[in-house]
């Protein structure tokens, strides 16, 4: 699923932008559908990117109380970002990125974070940050603009960005970049955006994923 010269890249831990990589790998209609699944929606995987709290009353047949409902997801994604977290396992494609990643890097753990708003004037995020993981980012569905900084949290914070990004782009869908850890970045959505990150780490008390694809 991914090429041998991005790996050959991205295994310098250094930021990279990779253009139309990663064609279709997760449609709105299969996002939807899981939307709607109420388990895949519990408040411990699914986020809304905003500073509010939400209450709701159980419901009958749930197996789990702790799930958003649909009619709130509705009301939500219309102003907010979301996303989802164990999500390395929401179709085939995603599954088989996340190992060839967990090949490529020896020992190391990935997951798939979906990101996704369907407002064209979407601009909250999570501002300039850096994570503990590195990161490869695909532009899944529309448009949006990130800037990756050729520096890291040891050594400096975010207050003293002072220097201009090392890479700044706007992805288009298919497109891709890698930030390596604790590389500081911000990604803002420009239209309606569906986008995956692949967070690689390497935590030592895990094993990676049984990544076996069950077919019927």
């Amino acid at each position: 699923m991914i090429s041998s010269d991005i790996k050959t890249e991205i295994m310098k831990l250094l930021p990279r932008y990779f253009k139309n990589a990663f064609p279709e790998i997760l449609s709105w209609k299969e996002l939807e559908n899981l939307l709607n699944l109420r388990p895949f929606v519990n408040h411990k995987r699914f986020k809304i990117v905003n500073s509010k709290n939400y209450t709701w009353n159980n419901q009958g047949w749930l197996t789990d109380v702790d799930t958003y409902p649909p009619s709130l997801i509705q009301k939500e994604l219309a102003h907010n970002l979301c996303s989802i977290i164990d999500a390395s396992r929401i179709n085939e494609n995603v599954n088989f990125i996340c190992k060839d990643l967990e090949t490529t890097f020896a020992k190391s753990c990935v997951d798939a974070h979906v990101y996704f708003t369907v407002a064209d004037d979407c601009s909250d995020g999570f501002g300039i940050h850096w994570d503990y993981s590195h990161n490869l980012i695909v532009q899944v569905h529309g448009v949006s603009h990130i800037d990756i900084w050729n520096c890291d949290a040891k050594e400096t914070n975010v207050d003293s960005l002072k220097e201009d990004p090392a890479i700044s782009v706007t992805l288009s869908p298919g497109d891709a970049v890698f930030v390596p850890m604790k590389v500081y970045h911000r990604v803002v959505s420009l239209s309606k955006r569906l986008s995956i990150s692949f967070p690689i780490s390497y935590d030592m008390k895990w094993e990676s994923q049984d990544r076996h694809w069950v077919k019927l």
